[in-house]
């Protein structure tokens, strides 16, 4: 969802879905190559895959907008709120938490434990690469 809200950030609002899209097919490919599925696997995971996406991004939109009128009322806050915001923190960290475990569940009834752990070190190593390219291109292509 960082990676979510930075794109966002760096690009146009038209340009915004479109590259959204570029970037999720890339995912796909860099997924489905690592985890090197079969037909029948991508047939049954990736529905449950988008579902788990979606899922996450609603609750982390809900997020995002309650952090963003906590930045803009922030001064204004009392110590009261400020632990209620910190208890609205904690809640959505843990139900991102269950709700990836319950998907990773989900993910082994159609693809191996194994696949589900390369699942983990395939999204982390996409998300790698891709702020690599943003660096990149932020500093103009040249290395340092």
């Amino acid at each position: 969802m960082l990676l979510s809200f930075m794109l966002i950030q760096a690009q146009p609002a038209h340009d915004f879905g479109q590259r959204e899209k570029q970037i999720y097919s890339q995912k796909v490919a860099f997924i489905t190559n690592a985890l090197e599925l079969t037909p029948e696997e991508s047939a049954a995971f990736w529905p449950l895959y988008n579902e788990h996406n979606e899922k996450v991004k609603a609750l982390s939109t809900s997020f995002r907008d309650y952090i963003k009128d906590l930045k803009v009322n922030f001064d204004a806050k009392t110590e009261q709120e400020a632990k209620e915001a910190v208890a609205f923190h904690q809640e959505h960290m843990q139900k991102i938490t269950e709700l990836n475990a319950t998907y990773q569940n989900k993910y082994m009834t159609v693809i191996s434990a194994k696949k589900v752990l390369l699942l983990l070190k395939a999204e982390k190593d996409f998300r790698r690469e891709l702020l690599k390219k943003m660096g990149e291109k932020c500093r103009g292509g040249r290395q340092r």
